[in-house]
């Protein structure tokens, strides 16, 4: 007995290492085009109201992707279901490029449609870890995948220049050469998984209620937990407070005269807060708590929110710190939510709240992509941000209004 609890342990973490293998390389295609995105669409409409809208349609194809594949992964496994999310994200890259060719705002959204279902797979990478690992050590698990993606934070911005420049000697638009790098880089993950995710991760998963492992409650019942309500609080708004502010902010930089390189560096500072400390948010939740790590992520969103605020022009030293504290407070709050989220629930309940979970922020960070053009074309970078830190504080309410509950 023994002997088989330390194998399926080796296998167990062996999948978990694919998975963070696997989300270093898709955040590292995904951050590259989700930085240029904003910029395609203006070069493309020459309008910045409009500016938003990939990112928009990008994380409604997340929210899709999340949904689709919980369902998938439900039925035959999340080796097939991630497999297939990625190869639509490399579908997605050469419509981008193609929009790029022929100047289509359309077909750039459908593209960026594509991408998202793509990135859908890395965000539930972190469920998947967390599924294999038992209560106590889930939060690590789930920490170390969203951690995974400080690889593409370091290598992803800093060559939107240089294959910039690349792309441009080949006689080709500059930002198709991020986009490119996307292509490569979601080929390459989705390989790795259809190789790799063997056995499937599914069918090593822990249950914190092995009794009624395959028993799936009705999703009304599942949300009036309070503990789940205070979970996805806690991811919604850590998604739509970062996009507001982040997606916006290389149209605020190269308005006021920024080059793509200082883009580069501002979106690597914002995206290595985002994941480069989640090893620590897991050592503070396993400490403090994740309730309590929500209080701080509110908190350090007010922090980046309102030094972002003072950002009239592309001041770098400004930008740098206020989109670095940006990331590190969606980490508090992101990690915080999703541990939170797996707590004392069988596997196929965890799978329907893991997709309704993703949908939901996503969708929600939809709608705060595209009003985020709209604000800072009708307003200003200031008021965006002032606006963002608001919305930051609304998880208060279900914070303090969960008081122990029993879980479904």
């Amino acid at each position: 007995m023994v002997a088989t609890t330390s194998t399926l342990d080796q296998t167990r973490q062996r999948l978990i290492w694919i998975l963070f293998t696997g989300n270093a390389i898709g955040s590292t295609a995904y951050i590259g085009i989700a930085t240029v995105a904003a910029l395609i669409a203006s070069d493309i409409t020459g309008s910045t109201s409009l500016a938003g809208l990939p990112g928009a349609t990008g994380t409604l194809g997340v929210a899709a992707g999340a949904a689709a594949l919980s369902w998938m992964s439900y039925r035959t496994g999340r080796r097939p279901s991630f497999t297939a999310g990625y190869a639509v994200a490399v579908v997605g890259t050469l419509l981008v490029i193609a929009a790029i060719g022929s100047s289509n705002f359309l077909l750039l959204l459908v593209g960026m449609a594509g991408i998202g279902i793509g990135r859908s797979v890395g965000e539930l990478a972190r469920y998947a870890a967390g599924d294999m690992r038992s209560d106590q050590r889930r939060g690590s698990a789930i920490s170390l995948i969203v951690w995974a993606s400080t690889i593409g934070a370091v290598v992803g911005p800093p060559l939107i220049g240089p294959t910039g420049v690349m792309a441009s000697s080949a006689g080709l638009d500059e930002l198709v050469g991020p986009v490119m790098v996307a292509t490569i880089g979601f080929a390459l993950v989705g390989t790795l998984m259809f190789i790799g995710l063997r056995p499937d991760p599914l069918s090593v998963a822990v249950s914190d209620k092995p009794d009624v492992a395959t028993t799936s409650t009705p999703l009304r019942e599942l949300l009036s937990s309070r503990l789940v309500q205070l979970s996805i609080a806690a991811i919604v708004v850590s998604q739509v407070v970062m996009i507001l502010v982040m997606v916006m902010t290389p149209i605020h930089i190269r308005a006021n005269d920024g080059t793509l390189g200082t883009i580069g560096w501002v979106m690597m500072a914002h995206t290595l807060g985002m994941f480069a400390i989640a090893p620590v948010t897991g050592w503070l939740i396993g400490r403090v708590g994740a309730k309590r790590m929500i209080t701080v992520a509110v908190g350090v969103f007010l922090l980046a929110c309102g030094l972002a605020a003072t950002a009239s022009s592309a001041r770098t030293l400004v930008l740098l710190p206020s989109l670095f504290l940006l990331g590190v407070a969606w980490n508090f709050g992101f990690v915080s939510g999703s541990t939170l989220l797996q707590t004392g629930l069988s596997i196929a309940n965890r799978l329907k709240l893991q997709g309704f979970a993703d949908s939901a922020a996503w969708l929600s960070s939809a709608a705060a992509a595209a009003t985020s053009g709209l604000l800072l074309a009708s307003t200003s970078y200031r008021t965006l941000a002032l606006a963002a830190a608001a919305f930051a504080l609304l998880p208060l309410l279900p914070l303090y209004r969960s008081t122990a509950p029993a879980t479904p």
